[in-house]
């Protein structure tokens, strides 16, 4: 049986978890899960991923040969490239995170043909050669839209065509959507309270504020501080909802209420099994 769920949703809706426990379910019943998270050597997507030709890579082992190891460990090839998951590599020297960071194909830094060359590249190739239950957090819409919407500024016709067309290189996969809808203000406060640095700071909060308002979008859209963060998360799930509606795929709408997260998820992994049949 080769499967695939896909887990979206906004910042602070909970992903990452929903995706673990999904597959730590669907273990019970199949040996043959994987599981990819955000900043996982990924199959389909180049999220937090350095594109490398084999020159490049091979003066960076050079030049770095104490982390040959867990680069060796972290990559993969393709189509004659290297790609790099570098936030996997612990205790990463500084200039070589800004390189590596310099060599990711998000935010605006490769050309828009490039970009859609490699990213549906991939996705084909793991729709011909992808086994077992395969779970994605994070993949199909948030790294997406966001690059589109707030570094291409395309509009909401060209990321439902965009996305449709993602989803149809994994048809034979039968895949399922599973959207976490959360309030957008209540999610948000609490991924930055999650993410703070040891003094306190919400790094994680400043550092999407300052995504979001120097992107061509945010300038385009005087974009600025907390709240336009928040009109913004709130812009794209609404985005996001109507594109899952008009995919021709089985997917499933969660409404959840923060504070009973937990328990509602894990009501809803035993009921997907159950239907699945996994």
């Amino acid at each position: 049986m080769n499967r695939l769920f896909i887990v979206e949703g906004i910042p602070g809706s909970g992903k990452t978890t929903f995706a673990r426990r999904l597959a730590e379910q669907f273990l019970k019943y199949n040996p043959n899960v994987n599981l990819y998270v955000e900043g996982d050597l990924h199959p389909a997507d180049m999220a937090w991923c350095a594109l490398l030709t084999n020159k490049e890579y091979k003066e960076i082992c050079d030049k770095y040969p104490w982390y040959v190891q867990e680069l060796e460990h972290n990559k993969t090839v393709w189509d004659g490239y290297i790609i790099v998951a570098y936030t996997k590599i612990q205790n990463l020297d500084s200039k070589l995170y800004n390189y590596f960071e310099s060599k990711e194909v998000y935010d605006g830094r490769i050309d828009i043909e490039t970009f859609c060359g490699v990213h549906e590249n991939r996705w084909k190739n793991f729709g011909q050669q992808a086994t077992g239950i395969n779970v994605f957090e994070c993949a199909l819409l948030q790294n997406a839209v966001n690059e589109l919407l707030l570094f291409r500024c395309s509009d909401e016709a060209a990321l439902s065509k965009y996305i449709g067309k993602l989803i149809s290189c994994v048809e034979k996969l039968k895949p399922v959507i599973i959207y976490l809808n959360v309030d957008t203000k209540s999610a948000m406060k609490r991924a930055a309270m999650e993410r703070i640095d040891q003094d306190g700071n919400h790094v994680w909060e400043s550092r999407v504020i300052e995504y979001i308002t120097e992107s061509p979008y945010g300038i385009e859209n005087g974009i600025t501080g907390v709240e336009g963060m928040y009109n913004y998360f709130e812009k794209r799930k609404q985005i996001e909802l109507k594109i899952i509606e008009k995919l021709a795929v089985e997917k499933y709408c969660i409404s959840i209420d923060i504070d009973n997260q937990q328990e509602m998820v894990g009501e809803f992994i035993e009921k997907i099994c159950k239907i699945q049949r996994i």
